[in-house]
């Protein structure tokens, strides 16, 4: 699975001062993460999840009417093959992805999300994806969790960038470390085989945040990646 012109593409706003930026990232279209609505039996691949909600993927979008703003639902949603009931509310909607945030969790299904969401297990959790030669090394995992690398033409890698629980960690050659927040910006996804580009939109804190730099440690000690890339990425944060 080659996809040809997937890798990121960086597209800044008119409005952006060094902040925000916008950026076309390749993220995988179907996830072993699933729910089941209860109302009609429909399975939605989840795209993300967190502690506090899940982000459901409209396949069709004449779907999307079963999710109005406010609506409260109920379901199964699956994770690593085990099946927890959920109820949740949408809390918005994009051209392809519903945002929900759960409601009542019970304590056991707290727990599932809690070891599902443990930031080794993630880190252990992934796995290569092929991309296009732009982009040198993808590693995707659950929760929409993805770890990119670019290398020169010699083989120097200058630039990763890693997403997780709604948070993106990234260093470049010449500029340094950068934490931040990032968010769909609710633009169809251009869809290409199982490779969706979505246009995403990543807001850099003022200071670089040491919570996720520690999150960033934990998932790349434990990230399938040679020891020598390893070192490489753990000593650039």
């Amino acid at each position: 699975m080659i996809v040809k012109g997937s890798a990121m593409k960086e597209v800044k706003s008119p409005s952006q001062e060094g902040s925000s930026e916008r950026r076309r990232v390749p993220r995988l279209g179907l996830t072993s993460e699933q729910f089941r609505l209860s109302a009609n039996g429909k399975l939605f691949p989840v795209a993300d999840i967190s502690f506090e909600g899940m982000a459901l993927r409209v396949l069709d979008r004449a779907d999307l009417v079963l999710f109005p703003v406010g609506a409260r639902f109920d379901g199964m949603l699956n994770l690593r093959r085990e099946k927890h009931h959920v109820s949740a509310q949408v809390r918005h909607l994009g051209a392809d992805l519903v945002g929900c945030r759960f409601e009542a969790l019970s304590g056991p299904v707290e727990g599932a999300i809690r070891r599902f969401l443990d930031p080794a297990a993630l880190g252990r959790e992934l796995r290569p994806i092929p991309a296009s030669d732009a982009v040198a090394l993808w590693l995707h995992g659950p929760s929409g969790t993805d770890l990119m690398l670019w290398r020169h033409a010699d083989g120097q890698y200058w630039k990763f960038l890693l997403i997780v629980l709604g948070s993106f960690i990234q260093w470049e050659d010449g500029r340094g470390g950068a934490t931040g927040r990032i968010t769909s910006a609710r633009e169809e996804s251009e869809v290409r085989g199982v490779i969706r580009l979505e246009t995403m939109l990543l807001q850099t804190d003022e200071k670089t945040d040491p919570g996720k730099i520690a999150l960033a440690r934990k998932i790349l000690t434990e990230a399938p990646l040679m020891g020598e890339l390893r070192k490489w990425c753990l000593r650039q944060l």
